[in-house]
């Protein structure tokens, strides 16, 4: 590999500064496709428990909540990736999520709310965005 590329620094320092960008690109797809991969499982399992409904359990009501503790935070993602509604991103705790979120961590999170790849917005209700100190103007 080294054989093809140039010898002088300059041409080998643009190189690098795109790589790096690459892969900072891909690793926030990839943080995206994690959560929605994780939202999917959840929703399986879901189904799957309704299928078998368990007599000693009445059927859930509306949408599932996850209670995480504050200082964390969540990615509620879209229904489809051709659905209108956009990905939120939540702080742990918030009562505005609808649809199964998963867990993420700060970085995600700011990933998430910065990285137009992913295309998520701060929920309006608990704010991540002000909490995280990012202007998503």
């Amino acid at each position: 590999m080294s054989e093809m590329l140039p010898p002088d620094p300059a041409r080998l320092r643009v190189i690098l500064a795109h790589l790096d960008k690459q892969m900072a690109d891909h690793e926030t797809v990839g943080t995206y496709l994690r959560l929605q991969r994780d939202a999917v499982q959840a929703a399986i399992a879901e189904a799957e428990t309704r299928r078998k409904p368990h007599a000693a359990q009445p059927p859930q009501q509306g949408p599932r909540r996850m209670k995480l503790r504050l200082g964390t935070y969540m990615l509620e993602p879209k229904i489809r990736p051709d659905h209108p509604r956009p990905a939120y991103v939540h702080i742990g705790g918030c009562t505005a999520v609808e649809r199964p979120a998963s867990e993420c961590t700060l970085r995600q999170a700011e990933l998430a709310l910065s990285q137009q790849a992913v295309g998520a917005q701060a929920c309006p209700a608990c704010r991540p965005d002000m909490a995280l100190g990012i202007d998503i103007a």
